[in-house]
């Protein structure tokens, strides 16, 4: 079902209610992220299609009840009627009453056993379905035929004890030291199942991008094939260890360079190999966050036990300040010389001075608007949000204002600005992609960091990105606290006092500390 939130299109998909227990909701909403009614028809299309394959391989492989499960299901059964016929003995009968009741109970059994002949389980299907919801449809009508028979049972067994012989209850229930054996549990899903089941429920909340979904894909499928597609609640505590073993010896881009192999015969090939390249420590904390993700969403939703994830242990990454490096004077000199000989777009221009002067990301300056550049309490800013529906922020902290550096005045910023027509500065094709499988500025980090290459500044270190570390760097130079530096480059604010309780400083304040900061350009 196609429905609008505000000026966006979003989906409404009811989950047939027999599946409702199997995925624990009742509906699956999604947002399609479009304005455009054509578009959002044709992404609703193709969204309905991936539910549609994702209800079918849950109605195929729900839970199919064994034999001991419908025999301890019957026995629970039996022994409550013939509990119910032992009160009703006991009850102090008329003459009369008794014949009319003995009647009626033998037109009951008559009509069960015509029941039983025609296979007609339409007085049992219902509690059938109340005693094993979760069961697959043949286990519930196999459960309702033998509600019936046992009925046709402790009938003939009440007649028979209304003319005068002791009422015999069925083997099964007269040894009444024996308990009746406890239901087994469902079958434990595959876990290809659980991660398929984990991604469906992560997209529609909404959790996880497109992008960030086929990312999280490829990570489970690696998972996956090292620890085999058994069912979920045989994976050990020694199974995950092994992972935890495996995941930093797995080559780097296993695809490319071991093409069809699986990763475990990648693993395989590659591990007595010194020059096989092995994934970044980074990267290898992915896999396991994602393996204690899954796992952990795998317990609370009753597919195992207790997570035997909980034994897996991040690598050491090393010094953060390591993964990327801040740029030099001359690395800025030169990246800008470069730019300046190019006479790009004012795109090409703009995004990195704001990047420079801000710290900000670069997704969070490819999307400004002109609104977005505005006076506040007398100081000129940026206003990042995510007022538009094309404008997303990595986290709530990165929604701020940034006080405009006063080298951006001096450049021309608000002269550019004022000269823009209403609405975004930079163009769609920058800021914007409506592949959902590709960042929003994939395209432009992959021109402005070609644009770093080309100016010299070869460090695999340096990337665009680093003129956030870079401005964060220059700012602790200047002796800027901690807690203010996050309420100008959007970070979350860990301390207790001045991050839970305390106020945000005055724009002025932060414009101050802004200034402070020199760059050659």
């Amino acid at each position: 079902m196609l429905q609008r939130r505000g000026q966006v299109f979003a989906s409404r998909i009811v989950i047939p209610s027999v599946l409702q227990p199997l995925l624990r909701r009742v509906e699956i909403t999604r947002s399609l992220r479009t304005t455009d009614a054509r578009e959002a028809r044709r992404r609703l299309g193709l969204w309905e299609t991936h539910i549609g394959s994702l209800f079918a391989i849950v109605r195929k492989r729900g839970p199919v009840m064994t034999s001991e499960q419908l025999d301890a299901l019957t026995r629970r059964y039996l022994r409550a009627t013939f509990d119910e016929i032992e009160d009703r003995l006991a009850l102090e009968w008329s003459a009369g009453g008794l014949d009319e009741w003995g009647s009626q109970l033998n037109e009951r059994c008559h009509e069960l056993s015509a029941a039983l002949a025609h296979g007609d389980l339409s007085g049992t299907l219902r509690d059938a379905q109340q005693m094993a919801p979760q069961a697959d449809d043949r286990a519930q009508r196999k459960l309702a035929r033998r509600m019936l028979e046992a009925r046709l049972q402790a009938g003939v067994a009440e007649l028979n004890a209304l003319g005068g012989n002791p009422l015999v209850r069925p083997q099964e229930i007269t040894q009444r030291q024996e308990r009746a054996a406890p239901a087994e549990s469902p079958p434990s899903p595959l876990l290809s199942q659980v991660a398929a089941m984990y991604a469906e429920e992560r997209i529609a909340r909404s959790a996880w991008s497109a992008k960030t979904a086929l990312q999280n894909q490829k990570i489970f499928e690696v998972i996956i094939s090292l620890l085999g597609d058994q069912p979920i609640a045989g994976v050990t505590k020694d199974d995950m260890r092994r992972l935890g073993l495996d995941l930093p010896r797995l080559p780097a881009n296993l695809t490319k360079k071991f093409r069809g192999a699986s990763p475990k015969e990648a693993l395989e090939r590659a591990r007595d190999s010194a020059d096989v390249a092995r994934l970044e420590p980074r990267s290898v904390n992915k896999y396991l966050q994602q393996a204690r993700s899954l796992f952990a969403w795998a317990e609370e939703h009753d597919h195992l036990a207790k997570s035997p994830a909980s034994v897996l242990r991040d690598v050491q990454e090393g010094r953060a300040q390591d993964a990327r490096k801040e740029f030099t004077d001359d690395d800025i000199s030169a990246l800008f010389a470069y730019i300046d000989k190019l006479s790009p777009e004012p795109y090409g221009w703009w995004v990195p001075l704001i990047m420079a002067y801000t710290g900000c990301r670069m997704g969070e300056a490819a999307q400004l608007r002109k609104s977005d550049v505005r006076q506040e309490q007398d100081v000129w800013v940026f206003d990042i949000n995510e007022e538009a529906e094309e404008k997303t922020l990595k986290t709530d902290a990165a929604q701020r204002l940034v006080p405009v550096h006063p080298r951006l005045i001096e450049l021309g910023l608000l002269k550019f600005v004022e000269g823009c027509s209403d609405g975004f500065l930079f163009p769609e094709r920058v800021r914007f992609t409506r592949n959902e499988a590709r960042g929003n500025v994939d395209a432009l980090s992959k021109q402005l960091n070609r644009w770093l290459d080309n100016s010299g500044v070869t460090d695999k270190r340096k990337t665009f990105q680093s003129f956030r570390a870079t401005f964060i760097t220059r700012l602790k130079g200047v002796q800027v606290p901690d807690y203010q530096i996050a309420e100008i480059v959007g970070h979350e604010n860990s301390n207790i006092t001045s991050g839970r309780y305390g106020k945000r400083t005055q724009l002025q304040t932060l414009a101050d500390l802004v200034r402070r900061v020199s760059l050659p350009v």
